[in-house]
């Protein structure tokens, strides 16, 4: 792909700039000339915003929505995210991962987004997908309780080889709208992680993705929101993997073991398996993390494989959910 997911993400960063009032964004540019967009730090943030930085997490080059699902059955209907790629290795690991962990002086913040092309040019996603960014902007999403001053902003801009003046951070707290949105948006990168990581699996096959999760209810208390956040993908996020296999390759064993309940430890909640891992996240197992229900299309046999289910019982536990019934 030709297109440059940092240029992409970057018409729609500054449209989140022109737009700032009615999405309820506070940009800011520091003396650096670094661009920062607060989704949710100071600023109030809006559905509209969340689904704009869902999309700047993915480079750009997807589609993403907001819904309220039209199923008058049993099943809890919440707003929900929804993603759709042509691109999915790509916009998903090569730049939704968050797979930047940024500390400067203090200031500690999880990076994601387009500018980790810059950051991590020589990573397998990139080679394998034949990807190459030549632009000399970037663009990146924090996760993260507090603004980047201009020290933070150099060393993200240095890393990424770019002058401060071409580089633009998004930034939203776990526990804020955006940061809810955002997160629940992280469906299909589970699934291509767990499947590049933990099965060895050539994500490059999977040709289109689709997604829906459950934006999680948001919550003050930053370690709930993590909580919680992640419990919306383990027990309520859909995937639709598209994948075109080898001659002979067989997609059933794939499919089994992609959902979440594949995993030993399926059942505790994110927090309880965060406190057992002595809250440290990258001691936790790491099969949990994956959409709760899976349908894989082989797209050379015809053949459609559905493991994994919404476990709505878990589902209401995490979000903490009070039935009231007026009949």
């Amino acid at each position: 792909m030709s297109e440059s997911m940092n240029i992409s993400a970057k018409k729609i960063a500054d449209k989140m700039v022109q737009d700032s009032e009615k999405l309820k964004l506070i940009p800011s540019t520091l003396s650096n000339g670094t661009v920062v967009i607060d989704c949710g730090v100071n600023a109030k943030g809006s559905i509209k915003g969340g689904e704009l930085f869902t999309k700047v997490c993915l480079g750009g080059i997807c589609d993403v929505g907001i819904s309220i699902p039209g199923d008058l059955s049993d099943i809890m209907a919440m707003p929900a995210v929804k993603v759709k790629t042509d691109f999915p290795a790509l916009t998903t690991l090569g730049s939704q991962k968050a797979g930047w962990k940024i500390d400067v002086n203090g200031y500690y913040a999880i990076g994601s987004g387009p500018g980790q092309a810059h950051k991590f040019k020589d990573a397998k996603i990139y080679e394998i997908t034949n990807y190459k960014e030549e632009s000399d902007i970037a663009v990146i999403t924090l996760e993260a309780d507090k603004l980047p001053d201009e020290k933070v902003a150099q060393y993200i801009a240095d890393e990424c080889g770019v002058k401060t003046e071409n580089l633009t951070i998004l930034v939203a707290p776990t526990s804020s709208l955006v940061g809810s949105i955002q997160i629940s948006g992280r469906t299909l990168e589970t699934g291509l992680f767990k499947m590049q990581e933990m099965m060895n699996f050539d994500v490059t096959k999977v040709t289109y993705a689709a997604g829906i999760t459950p934006i999680t209810p948001v919550d003050p208390d930053s370690l709930k929101a993590m909580g919680k956040t992640n419990d919306a993908i383990i027990f309520g996020g859909r995937a639709y993997f598209y994948i075109e296999p080898n001659e002979g390759e067989d997609l059933e064993e794939l499919a089994a073991n992609l959902p979440s309940s594949a995993s030993d430890k399926y059942g505790q909640s994110f927090l309880e398996l965060f406190k057992e891992a002595g809250k440290d996240f990258y001691k936790m197992p790491k099969d949990i993390f994956a959409p709760a229900q899976i349908i894989v299309n082989d797209m050379v046999t015809g053949k459609m494989y559905h493991t994994g289910y919404i476990d709505l019982d878990r589902l209401k536990k995490s979000f903490e959910v009070k039935e009231i019934i007026n009949k």
